[in-house]
């Protein structure tokens, strides 16, 4: 029987462990956290390219269990529009989401639709499907190095001091990765990006202005902002605003933390003319993250031992998260896709065929070659919109801020929305894979 670790019971983790589960593969998931618990983190957004896997021949979602994409998407909210808007509620421009899925058959409209959801909410529907098909997640365990062994398994040592042996391992353990580190060796601290995040969510009431995504700019306050729903009664807000770096990069405020620094932002906008659309989330707001934006360069290699790979990274561990294009999960999740997509190609065909160990380096050749071009594209996009609204929150000249306006409303006239989002929703990895096998034959 295949023995294999999973390091991470992220999204990447447990969407990959669902995906090889779901093709006969035996795999035990180790997590650092000691439980998840509800109510606490952040949000993302989830897009076609993401939620499109259920109908692929490998499929991530969808097939491992005919409820889990109702389940994700009860738990959060369709997006429907995509609005652009000053800081006092004048609207620049208003796109509409269905141009993310113009290939979408009738069926696939409702169930591809991007959407919000709180990352506690579609990280216990992942828990759940796990659960369900049997697959163990060790808790308080991490993964802390690996080794290769001479006969090509892996050992890995975990932090209670236990010593695993593995067939595989694969490290979806996130920005910080133990795996990482192991392989390639220790990394520079990555950089301070000058921008810090205030994130959390708030209730909404169902007659609140806000519809869609929307993302207000000031440049009277030097910040720009993102507003989203996480389902039908609550909002998540994202303000991004120039600072000095300090030393908490990634903190959960306590409560009574949070409402301070939130209230105190809510009358700063408020005596700056933002609109009570974007104010009242602030001082209604929970579950209060701060973050200090960091940058590092993409790892050209994310599997070890060129001859016999037997370790692969994914997610954030094999690549920089991308911020602003709402792309970071999604990345992820083309991760677990396109390399189980792989796997099932080259290793196992079928349920019951054995594992074939001969063709992991192909799968490593294609895995490289299919996922560093696409995230270092998804990266620079990413960047690219997060300069955008920088822009329009700090420059002081009026006719550049109404010229950088101009474009992005003759952009979403023209395409529907801003053409750099077809980028990340357009994406069809199935496609995309077996396009790259037949160049290879």
């Amino acid at each position: 029987m295949t023995n294999i670790i999973i390091s991470g019971a992220g999204v990447a983790g447990l969407v990959f462990a669902l995906a090889l589960k779901n093709m006969g593969i035996n795999v035990e998931v180790y997590e650092q956290a000691p439980e998840f618990i509800d109510n606490v983190g952040g949000a993302i957004g989830l897009y076609p390219n993401g939620l499109r896997y259920e109908w692929a021949n490998c499929s991530v979602i969808r097939d491992i269990s005919p409820d889990l994409l109702k389940k994700i998407r009860s738990e959060g909210r369709p997006y429907v529009y995509r609005r652009w808007m000053r800081h006092d509620g004048k609207e620049v421009a208003v796109g509409q989401e269905k141009y993310l899925r113009q290939f979408a058959s009738e069926k696939e409209e409702q169930e591809l639709a991007s959407m919000g959801i709180r990352r506690w909410r579609l990280q216990n529907a992942l828990c759940d499907a796990t659960a369900k098909a049997g697959i163990p997640i060790h808790f308080g365990k991490r993964v802390d190095a690996i080794s290769i062994l001479n006969d090509g398994k892996v050992e890995c040592s975990i932090s209670d001091g236990s010593k695993l042996i593995a067939d595989l391992a694969f490290g979806c353990d996130g920005v910080k990765s133990a795996m990482r580190s192991s392989l390639f060796g220790s990394e520079s601290e990555p950089m301070y990006t000058g921008i810090t995040c205030l994130m959390g969510s708030a209730p909404i009431a169902k007659s609140s202005p806000i519809s869609g995504i929307c993302f207000p700019a000031s440049a009277t306050s030097k910040c720009h902002a993102c507003f989203y729903p996480a389902n039908e009664d609550e909002i998540i807000f994202q303000i991004f605003f120039p600072t000095e770096e300090k030393p908490e990069t990634w903190k959960a405020l306590s409560a009574e933390e949070g409402k301070k620094e939130c209230q105190e932002l809510a009358k700063l906008l408020k005596s700056e003319g933002w609109h009570k659309m974007f104010t009242d989330p602030l001082e209604s707001a929970n579950s209060v993250l701060r973050v200090g934006l960091r940058a590092r360069e993409p790892i050209p290699v994310w599997h070890a031992n060129k001859t016999n790979p037997r370790v692969f990274l994914l997610g954030d561990a094999a690549h920089p998260p991308v911020p602003y294009i709402g792309q970071g999960a999604m990345m992820a999740i083309e991760d677990a896709g396109i390399l189980s997509h792989l796997i099932k190609k080259f290793c196992k065909p079928t349920v019951d065929a054995p594992f074939d160990f001969s063709k992991l380096k192909q799968v490593a050749t294609l895995y490289e070659e299919l996922r560093i071009p696409r995230t270092t594209m998804m990266l620079a996009s990413s960047k690219a919109l997060g300069e955008m609204q920088l822009a329009r929150s700090t420059k002081t000249n009026i006719f550049e801020v109404w010229m950088k306006e101009m474009g992005i409303w003759l952009d979403v006239k023209r395409y529907g929305t801003l053409p750099i989002m077809f980028q990340g929703a357009g994406y069809d990895y199935d496609v995309e894979v077996e396009k790259k096998i037949k160049s290879k034959l």
